[in-house]
Parts: structure tokens; sequence; C-alpha cells
């Protein structure tokens, strides 16, 4: 043993009390003992209740076959007697009376339901056992019109009245005397159920009759019901919790142990239940075990003991194939749960652990007083130990032993030596901590300071962009705009709620960068269309303050890379929003290079003052430099450490009123999660230079994933589902926002306030999708999509998430939940349409344009006409009503009702209502109008 794990032993039982050692000895020892004991007997156990199983399930499935066997060979015995009797003569099929007499009294004696036959001339005459005590007699012949009479019948089985009569029943077309005489032998008729009684499922085992001749004369059958099997199986149960149940091979139940029957009542039919929707959870678990391993049922072919587990319990199962020469093919399934046979088991168990407490009791005293025996001469030393921690320094401890005792003593007394001259330092020490104390407390009012600072900035920031989007929602609201000044103060209110949107990001992409929740997410993508994008984003705030912006790639700078494309986007973003707001005069330029090798690393440096992160040497990999510099005004010395603090802004941010002080911070961030490194340089009235490196890696274009245009959703491709959709969130106008959306293309929407509400909608309207807010009071989103997932038709409806959270971590508690999919708000309304597309498979009619750039488009006026003179007058007097009226979505629900609603022609028709050229439609429908 080394001497660092000597070591190890020994501090880890330093901790441990002395009177714990010297009684755990006694208790390992017996609790180990006992419980070992205990464990082996339990195994035992185990042991003998599989070998016990095992015989039980063999014995139970004997016990099953045989008497299967001998519900066959009854039907099938009696049937043989029948026509071998008609056909030496011992009774004449034709005379009914001697006939049902005689049918009568063999139902007395055999375990059947029915016996009867049908002859070539139709007539049919059975005896039946009717709810299984009183027998009657049916009569059907053509002189009677193919009436059934049903008569009562006295204790020698003659015909006494008529208690029902229904008609139409012609025996010569049913299956089982069709079936038969097709086979020209005996065979059993698939199971079915009773026409006048549905609730009696039986099976029919059919035989040509002959007469003296051999002359084929009719088909005798002979029923025997279902319910019979079920009784026995009931019977031989061979535990309280088993089952045991017989199948065909697709999966319908035959008989079965459980109460009840094994089959539901539907519209007046009885439909027979298959193992796999069982109710009884055994049995259902034992189908899906059986389909799991075996794929199909029809795979079964020989009799075999197999084990599985129901919510962590093992579970007994024999299956046996059971079939007859007459077309029987049966599965016999006796399912048994070991937790019906380990009960005595686990009692045993139960007293073992009572004798081991008992043993660890009697241990634990013996154990105490051993340790009062030694532990008696320490308790001095205890006392004089807490005389030292009241302070009582000039203590001596006098014990006259040289064991571990004595120098236990010896210890007491050394640091009692020191402890006294530790108190004489003790006020020096209080006075520095007191002086740190304060410098804590400077500081941490600095830190107020700079958040009272932020949220000043922030309140501002955030009353701007709303100051427009109120103004603007209530002049709009007048309604005396023109389409314009609408488009106009639309897309001001979308800018200015996009600013907000983007303050907010930027507070979450603070707390995601100190939570360390932000992470490198590499993608290909166009570097100088990047930069394009950037360089128009700022284009017209430059404009407004008459700046320029420069771009200087140098020609080595490749086009497609691969790294952080958002985060990137974003640095470039912050760095030249906080160029622009600071510059006066003069422009900004934004410089991009390649460092080719480590000498031009060294110089640029050395001309920076500052580090930059390593290039790396592979061939495929690069660093790229990026330079944002403005002739603006420029920052301070003392106060360029300060640029990269959240919340803090220098003297010429604060002079400006402008920012919250996050852009800074959170790009250098971004550049460090980048692999590379924010740099600064500035100077007063001269303007500020920022720099840094990113490793990228060189890509082809045909590694970046295609984008689509664009195109705005305006209705249905006609002839699909009317699809339902429910949305649920407890804020009314995030509610109209998505009704809005959906409601005029022809989707039948329905509301709901919170989860409670859209249970219960559920149930009752079945939508096929259901737009679900998370966070909402009475019943959130998470309970509500667990209950409605719970179940089988849950499982059919799409759930998709509305959340406002930002975090990605969000995603897998969602999914988790059961729902299908999620989008964040704020969404767009192409996001929207594109999951809906995704889970529902809905086929849309897009606009000619899109979100690009407005182009004519010629409508075929020809072709126009010839498709608008086989619309009817109502449909064009409509149109022109609403074209008049400048009603654009009754324009589009017209267009839907024409032949190709997505042809050319439409699509011409929905250019001219996008662009307000509703002359044009005017012009085509006047003359059909008026002549």
């Amino acid at each position: 043993m080394s001497q660092r794990l000597k070591g190890l032993i020994q501090r880890k039982i330093g901790t441990v009390h002395l009177r714990t050692l010297l009684i755990a000895p006694f208790v390992l020892q017996v609790f180990g003992i006992v419980g070992l004991v205990g464990y082996l007997s339990y195994k035992n156990g185990q042991n003998a209740v599989n070998n016990l199983t095992s015989q039980l399930l063999h014995r139970t499935n004997n016990l099953v076959t045989e008497h299967l066997d001998a519900f066959a060979s009854n039907a099938q015995h009696l049937s043989q007697v029948n026509a071998h009797a008609a056909a030496i003569g011992l009774y004449e099929p034709r005379d009914t009376k001697r006939a049902g007499s005689y049918l009568w009294k063999q139902i007395q004696v055999f375990d059947i339901s029915s016996v009867g036959y049908a002859l070539e001339s139709g007539l049919y005459i059975q005896a039946i056992r009717w709810n299984n005590h009183e027998i009657v007699i049916d009569e059907i012949s053509p002189q009677t019109q193919w009436k059934n009479y049903t008569y009562a019948t006295d204790t020698q089985g003659n015909q006494t009245k008529i208690v029902e009569v229904y008609n139409n029943y012609k025996p010569l077309q049913e299956s089982w005397y069709i079936d038969t005489v097709r086979a020209g032998k005996p065979i059993w008729s698939p199971i079915y159920n009773w026409d006048q009684a549905p609730q009696f499922i039986a099976a029919s085992f059919n035989q040509p009759m002959v007469d003296q001749k051999g002359k084929f004369i009719g088909v005798i059958g002979v029923d025997l019901l279902l319910s019979q099997i079920s009784d026995f199986l009931r019977q031989i149960k061979p535990s309280k919790s088993s089952q045991v149940f017989v199948i065909e091979h697709n999966g319908l139940l035959v008989a079965s142990s459980t109460p009840g029957t094994p089959f539901k009542i539907v519209g007046g039919v009885a439909k027979r239940e298959n193992i796999l929707n069982s109710s009884n959870r055994l049995i259902q678990s034992t189908a899906i075990f059986l389909k799991n391993t075996y794929g199909d049922f029809n795979a079964i072919n020989r009799s075999q003991q197999l084990k599985f587990k129901l919510d962590g319990k093992q579970q007994f199962l024999e299956i046996t194939p059971w079939k007859d020469a007459f077309g029987l093919d049966w599965l016999v399934i006796i399912a048994v749960p070991e937790s019906d046979f380990m009960a005595q088991i686990e009692a045993n168990n139960k007293t073992t652990l009572l004798l081991c407490l008992a043993a660890l009791a009697i241990a634990i005293i013996i154990g105490l007083l051993t340790a009062r025996w030694i532990a008696q001469p320490i308790l001095l030393l205890n006392a004089a130990a807490k005389g030292l921690a009241r302070g009582e320094w000039n203590q001596a401890i006098v014990l006259n032993r040289t064991d571990e005792v004595g120098e236990l003593a010896t210890s007491f007394n050394q640091m009692a030596q020191q402890l006294s001259e530790s108190f004489e330092t003790l006020e020096q020490r209080v006075a520095e901590r007191t002086t740190e104390l304060a410098q804590a407390k400077d500081t941490a009012e600095v830190a107020n300071q700079a958040k009272s600072t932020f949220l000043a900035n922030m309140s501002h920031e955030l009353r701007t962009p709303l100051n427009a989007i109120l103004g603007f929602a209530q002049l709009l609201k007048r309604g005396n705009t023109t389409a314009k000044d609408y488009r106009e103060g639309l897309s001001l209110i979308q800018r200015s709620g996009e600013h907000l949107l983007t303050l907010i990001n930027d507070v979450l992409d603070l707390s995601k960068i100190e939570a360390g929740r932000s992470t490198f997410n590499p993608i290909g993508f166009d570097l100088y269309q990047l930069l394009e994008d950037v360089q128009e984003i700022f284009a017209l705030r430059a404009e407004d303050k008459g700046l320029q912006i420069l771009i200087e790639r140098q020609t080595n700078v490749p086009q497609y890379i691969r790294t952080d494309q958002l985060k990137l986007r974003q640095i470039l973003i912050n760095l030249i929003s906080n160029a622009i707001k600071f510059t006066q005069e003069g422009g900004v330029a934004i410089r991009i290079k390649t460092l080719e090798n480590g000498t031009e690393v060294e110089s640029l440096r050395e001309s920076h003052s500052s580090e930059l992160a390593p290039a790396p040497i592979e061939l495929n990999k690069i660093q790229l430099y990026f330079e944002i510099e403005d002739t603006g005004l420029g920052v301070s010395t003392h106060e360029l450490e300060k640029v990269f603090e959240p919340f803090v802004q220098t003297e010429t941010g604060r002079q400006a009123q402008e920012g919250t002080g996050l852009g800074l911070p959170i790009s250098r961030k971004f550049v460090e999660i980048l692999g590379g490194k924010l740099n600064v340089s500035s100077q007063v009235n001269h303007g500020t230079l920022f720099s840094f490196n990113v490793p990228a890696e060189v890509v082809s274009a045909s590694t970046l994933p295609l984008s689509k245009p664009s195109r705005r959703v305006i209705a249905l491709i006609p002839g699909q589902l009317l699809y339902r959709i429910l949305v649920v969130d407890d804020n009314p106008s995030n509610r109209l926002l998505i009704v809005k959306l959906l409601a005029p293309l022809g989707f039948e929407v329905k509301q709901a306030e919170n989860g409670q509400e859209a249970i219960a909608i559920w149930q009752d309207w079945h939508p096929h999708l259901i737009w679900m807010d998370m966070r909402m009071p009475i019943m959130d989103g998470y309970e509500a999509t667990r209950q409605i997932k719970a179940s089988t038709q849950g499982q059919a409806t799409v759930i998709v998430a509305l959340t406002a959270s930002s975090y990605e971590e969000e995603r897998s508690v969602l999914l988790s939940a059961g729902c299908d999919d999620f989008i964040r708000k704020p969404f767009k309304e192409k996001t929207l349409f594109e999951v809906m597309q995704k889970h529902l498979g809905i086929s849309y009619i897009y606009d000619s344009n899109g979100d690009m750039p407005s182009q004519s488009i010629e409508v075929p006026i020809q072709e126009l006409n010839e498709v608008l003179r086989a619309m009817p007058l109502d449909w064009h007097q409509a149109l022109h009503r609403a074209a008049v009226d400048a009603d654009g979505e009754e324009i589009l629900r017209l267009i839907r009702q024409m032949p190709k609603p997505d042809g050319a022609i439409a699509q011409g028709i929905v250019h001219w209502v996008e662009n307000f050229r509703f002359d044009k439609i005017i012009d085509i429908t006047e003359p059909r109008i008026y002549g």
C-alpha cells in the first residue's frame, strides 16, 4: 500500500468519532451475516417460484387444450351422429315436429348452444338453448315466405306456442350453408354473432346431409358459444392476477378469463376485441411483447415459455398453438405475474429484516458499553478543550500517561500557547479586514451607479421606439390614411418593434454569456454577402448624418467561410453602430484582410499594442483580421478599459445620451467565443479603432445550404381537408394575431384562454393542430399537453409550443412534455405557415412576388376572358362588388373558386390586388354584368 493511500485512510479515520469506530465492527459483522443469509434465502425462494410457475403454466395449458379438444369434438360428434341418423332413416328431416323434438332432446344431453339443419327445399329447423336455460325451436320454410317462427317447448320437447317471429331469413343464402356445400365436407364456420342476439358469439360446425340413397339433401350444423370457453378459463386461473386467453392468429379474442365479455356492442353488432387494444393491462402488455418478439401472431407455430417485464416486475408466459382437423386454428396464452407467488418470500424477507435490526440494536448496546469503558479517560481532555474554546488560555493539562492520550494533552498545551499569541494580533487583523470591507463598499456603490445609469439609458432606448409604435398605431386607427401612409406607418411600427427586440436580445445575450450558455455554432456562409448586408443596414443612418461607410476588402479574403455567422454579424453590427453613433462628420471604414503568416501577425500586434490570438497552421484554416475605424469623438486613455464593462458608459457615451452600454461587452465576449480577441485604440476628437481576429475555415460554394426566396401565403389550394386549428393563449392579442392570419385563408379556427379550456375544446372538436402557449393561468401549456398526449387520439394531434424563452435548453423541456415542435415569440408569418406545412402537409397558394421586389405581371386577356366566361353570373357580380369596395380578402376568396386557383390567370388577379389595381378587375367584370 502506498504512503499516499495510507495517509488518505488515516485522515478519513481521523474524522470519525471514537465511539463509532468501536461500535462499527459489531454492527457490520451482524448486519453482514444476517443480510447474506436473507439474500440467499430470497434467491432460493425465487428459483423455487420459477420452477413452480413453469410447471403450473404447463399444467394449465394442458387443461385448456384438453377442454378445447372436448369443445370441438362435442360438436363434431353430434353433427356426425345426426347426419348418419338421417342417412339410415332413423328420423325424417322433413317431419319438422318429430325432428324438432329429436333435436330438443339432443341439446338437453350435450353441452351445446344450438343444433339444426337446412334442406335444399328451404326447410330449416333448429333447437336453441336460449339464455342458457330455456330451449326453443326455430322453424322456416318457403311456404311461410321465409318467416322464422320461434316456438316454446314443453318438458318433452313438443312445440307449444309461437313466442317470436322475424322476417326474411333465408338459410340457403347464409355463409354456413354455402361454404359447407362448396367444401363438400365437414368444416368450421368463422366465428360470428347471432342475428337476433348479437351478444352471443359462436362457432358453428357444419356437415353435409344425405338421404338413404346417398343423395345430398342439406346441411346440418352445431353451434358452440365461446362464452362457455371463457367460463372454463375463469375456473382454472392458476393465480389471482393471472390471465388465460385464447385468440385467433389475427389477434382477435376467442375467450378470456377476465370478467365480462371479449367483445363490445357497437351499433347493435358485437365487435370482438383485439388483444393489442385490450382494456386488461396484462393481456395488452402480453400482446405487445409477442408482437415485438415475433412481428406477427402467424409466426407463432410451436409451444414455448417466455418471460417479460411489466412495470419492472417479472411476468411468466406460455403460448401454445391449438388446431383441429376441420379448420380451427387458435393460440392458447397463459400469463402469470411473478408477484402472485412471491408474497410469502417477501414476508420472510421482512422477518429477516426485523431480525437484522434486533441484532443491530444488540450490537450497538454492546458497542456503547465498550466505548464508554475505553473513552472515559478522554473526557478530561474534552473538558479542557472546551475551556480553551471559551478563551481560558492559562489552563495547564496534566495527565500522567505516555500513550496516545498523553500525547494529546501535550498538543493541547501547545495549542493554548499559540492561541494566546494569535489573540494579541487579532485587533490588527480586524482593522485590516475593516479596510477591505470599506473598499468593497466603494466598489459596490460604483456598480450600483453603473446600474442606475444603465436603467436610465435603457428607459430612453425603450421609450423611443415605443413612442413610434403607439403613435403610429393611433394614426392608423383613425381610418383616413392612404394606402401609402398605411404601409409607411406599418413599416415604421415594424422597425421600431425590431429595435425593441434587439434591445431585449442584447440583455439576454449578456445573461447567456455570463451563465456560460452562449456557444460556438459554426456554419458555412457567403462572407461578401454578409458584409453587403451589414453595409445596407447602416446606409440610411449614415446618409442621414452625412457620413461615409467604406468597406475595404483585400483580394485574398475568401468569399465562402465557415464560422459562427450570427455572432460575427452581431459583432460587426455592434461595432459599426457604435462608430456611427459617436461620429458627427467624416465616416466609418471597415477593413478586412487575411493573416497569411506569423510575421504579419507580429507586425499587427505591435501596431495596435495588443495581443492577438495565435494563427492556425492548417491548410484550410485562416485568420480573418477586421478593423472598424471612425472619425468620431474618441475615448480618453484612462476610460479605454471601461468600454468593455457591462452597463458602463464613457464620458462620450453619457454626453450622447444613447445606448445601453451592452454592445461592446457582448462583442468582446462573442469574439472570444469565436477564438479571437477584440482590441481598441482611441484618441479624443480623432476617432476610435476597434480590431479583432477570427479563425475561420475556407469552404466551397457547393457546401452552402440553398436559400429559397420568401413567398407570402395568400390562400389554400382547393381540395384539401378543412383543417381545424386551436389557438391557446391567455393574451387575447396573441390569439387574435394568429386567428387573423389563418381564418381568411380558409382554416377553421377556435380559441382557448388556458389549458383547461383547451382540453375541453380538444375533446369535442378534435383539432388537427394546436398552437399552445406554455405559460397560462389555471392550467399551463405543459400540463395541458401532457394530458392531451396521454391518449391515443391525442397522439394524432399536432401540438406546437409558443414560447417567449430565448434559451435553447427550453427546446428539450418542451419536447419532453409532448410538444411536436415549437417556435419563439415574436415569430414571422412565414415561420408559422412553414411549421403547419411540415406537420400537416398543407399546400398553399403564394403571391407572385413574395418578399421580392415588385415586378409587373402581364395577364393574358384572351385566356382571362375564356376562363371568366366559364364562371356563373353571380360570381361575376360578387367579384365586381368586391373590387368596387376594394375588399382584397373577398376577391382572394372568390379566386379560390376558379378552375385553376394557383394558375397564371389567378396569380395575375392576385398581383392586381396586391398592387391596388382594382380598376382592372372592374373593367373585366363590367361587360359580363351590364352586357
